[in-house]
């Protein structure tokens, strides 16, 4: 009977074992795949804050020509007015949702931001703040991606191997309902200059990224094929996007959303660019709600041949922007991509 008992301890005991080393191996693989999303500069949030009022078309602390530049510019709000605007991020929750299967892994990551819109406006011919035309608008915001990892062997991790992120999906989401982004096309931009005229004019070139809203939630980016841009290229970006109305426009156009390019990794290397709707700086038609920018892509950094970065692509309705009581209604899509220089 003794022999019997001590049978049945050693079972328990192995059952017991097995059920800690299974929730030890759990435990392993989950902080395992926190630790690499942390690390990875692809899937990261800094870029999506302005930090507060901020001038338009900035740079700061990236590699333009060679050099870290710091500049600034105004968006006009009607005639003989100009206006700084951003958004100051003031909390933001992550939870992130592991699904282990074999030897792969998907990580739902989702974020709830607050924050608060700022706008002023000035008196270009005073300079004078005009508080009448200055507003502030709180703001929630949900976004969402998903990331996949591949478990591989590696000899020296004591467990016998690890996981790396192999793809991931755009980081999508925003406040109201009211706009939304449909897709996102950047193309090479060819320049030349007139030998007669010496007028320099462009011309799209090759397509460098395409994404649509059809299936965004499941269009996995591989981590080791991002959107590679040659440092210093010139491209064109275009953001089309829908508005179900009524669209309030700040001018004669018609065009009542902004839509804006954010790039960087941290707050001190980042940039903002305004696309437009207006027919002109590589826009073709008016208010066709495609938004449009020619641009020139920074540099890795000094001493990098390449680097990683992340892009935000958003868009304001100006109708509910405008009216206290309006709402907030912004969209906004987040790409990872690689400035890299060329050989």
């Amino acid at each position: 009977m003794k022999i019997f008992n001590n049978i049945i301890l050693l079972a328990f005991a192995l059952v017991i074992g097995c059920a800690d080393v299974g929730q030890t191996d759990e435990e392993f693989n989950t902080s395992e795949l926190l630790r690499i999303l942390n690390e990875d500069d692809a899937a990261g949030m800094d870029g999506f804050d302005d930090g507060g009022l901020i001038d338009l078309d900035y740079e700061r602390g990236l590699e333009v020509f060679g050099l870290g530049r710091i500049t600034g510019d105004t968006l006009s709000y009607g005639e003989g007015y100009r206006i700084r605007f951003g958004r100051q991020i003031t909390s933001r929750e992550r939870t992130v949702d592991f699904s282990i299967d074999g030897d792969t892994a998907i990580g739902v990551v989702s974020y709830m931001i607050d924050g608060v819109f700022l706008a002023q406006a000035k008196d270009t011919s005073t300079m004078e703040t005009i508080d009448s035309l200055g507003f502030s608008k709180a703001f929630t915001s949900t976004m969402i991606r998903k990331v996949k990892y591949e478990r591989v062997d590696d000899s020296n991790n004591p467990e016998g191997y690890s996981w790396k992120i192999i793809s991931l999906t755009p980081l999508y989401g925003g406040a109201g309902d009211k706009v939304s982004i449909t897709s996102i096309d950047i193309y090479e931009f060819n320049l030349s200059v007139d030998d007669v005229t010496g007028i320099t004019s462009g011309a799209e070139g090759d397509l460098v990224l395409s994404v649509s809203t059809d299936g965004i939630g499941d269009l996995y980016i591989k981590r080791d094929n991002l959107p590679t841009f040659n440092s210093f290229g010139h491209y064109i970006v275009k953001v089309t996007v829908d508005n179900d109305g009524p669209e309030y426009a700040i001018d004669s156009t018609g065009v009542g959303e902004w839509v804006m390019q954010r790039y960087g990794r941290s707050a001190n290397q980042r940039g903002r660019r305004k696309l437009n709707d207006l027919g002109f700086g590589g826009d073709a038609i008016v208010n066709d709600n495609i938004h449009t920018k020619v641009f020139r892509m920074h540099g890795p950094g000094i001493g990098r041949d390449s680097r990683v970065f992340r892009s935000f692509y958003s868009t304001t309705d100006l109708a509910t922007l405008f009216t206290e009581d309006g709402g907030y209604n912004s969209i906004t899509w987040s790409i990872p991509y690689k400035s890299q220089r060329s050989e």
